[in-house]
């Protein structure tokens, strides 16, 4: 069953995705924004998002590619990520995220070429550190993760999700405190969703 905290957390998101993109909102500040690229993913709200759906994050820097395919361009105000624009195999824009930062919260919403919402995530901290997440596609799929911590650190987290078993825990496996695995157990034996 489905925790009360990430069924809220889904209410939210899907009012999310009920809404419009900001229409050139903001924009006129893009120039005083701070640019990052990447050469794929970079970078996601959801701690380990990209690890979760088996991609090895992509190293974000200050150099704009001269090939945009499949590119990430950020746009951060004061080292806080605003908006991203994704670039497909014709080194155009395809999608736009934008993000939101709110009080022990953040949020990002993904919208496709046509301006519909595609995506939304949530993050909730507790006393400065992920508590719950989840992600809500435009189809009604989800993954929902409750964060366990040691010293600090996520150790673990526990999945509510529409395509997995309720309540699987997801271990994170670190080396030289860098992330190198995620995994569960089946019958004793690890199974790895991420490794590299």
């Amino acid at each position: 069953m489905i925790p009360e905290s990430c069924k809220n957390l889904l209410k939210v998101l899907k009012c999310k995705l009920e809404t419009m993109p900001p229409e050139g909102e903001g924009d006129h500040c893009l120039e005083d924004m701070e640019l990052k690229w990447s050469k794929g993913p970079g970078f996601s709200i959801m701690p380990y998002g990209l690890e979760l759906a088996g991609v090895v994050p992509c190293p974000i820097g200050v150099s704009e590619p001269k090939n945009k395919k499949n590119c990430f361009k950020y746009f951060l105000v004061d080292d806080f990520f605003a908006k991203a624009e994704i670039y497909g195999v014709s080194s155009t824009i395809v999608e736009t995220e934008i993000y939101e930062n709110d009080i022990g919260a953040s949020y990002s919403i993904r919208f496709d070429d046509d301006g519909e919402a595609i995506r939304a995530v949530g993050v909730v901290f507790k006393d400065e550190v992920p508590s719950i997440s989840c992600r809500l596609e435009d189809d009604g799929e989800y993954w929902c993760y409750e964060y366990r911590h040691e010293e600090g650190e996520i150790n673990s987290m526990v999945v509510h999700a529409t395509n997995s078993v309720p309540g699987t825990e997801i271990f994170v496996e670190r080396k030289e405190g860098g992330v190198v695995g995620l995994y569960f157990y089946n019958q004793g034996a690890k199974v790895y969703v991420y490794k590299i």
